[in-house]
């Protein structure tokens, strides 16, 4: 099962994430860097189910950041800290994911 809270990806991007039942959510933004803020690039939202040991999950970019991309995603449920991208559209990029902690403000994610 997947845990709650705040997770980061392979390539440091941050995904808050929340299960109800069997209903998945998700506000995932990019990481801040010196050339970009947190989530100026991009953040989207995402909302699917879990079946078995994968996430079936659809997301769109929302108008924080500069994208404006949508797709699907199934992540492959390693353990309940780490789980994997396996397949995906809408460029969303092939990345493993660990969890990080229960919660994370924005502030203390920028670091």
């Amino acid at each position: 099962m997947v845990r709650n809270g705040f997770w980061k990806s392979s390539g440091n991007n941050l995904f808050w994430i929340n299960l109800v039942e069997e209903k998945v959510f998700w506000l995932g933004m990019n990481h801040q860097t010196e050339e970009s803020k947190i989530g100026e690039n991009w953040c989207h939202v995402g909302n699917g189910t879990i079946d078995g040991d994968k996430l079936y999950l659809a997301w769109s970019d929302i108008s924080v950041g500069k994208d404006s991309l949508n797709g699907n995603i199934v992540i492959e449920l390693i353990s309940d800290i780490e789980m994997k991208v396996i397949e995906d559209s809408g460029n969303f990029g092939l990345s493993q994911w660990n969890w990080v902690s229960d919660k994370m403000s924005f502030e203390e994610a920028k670091n």
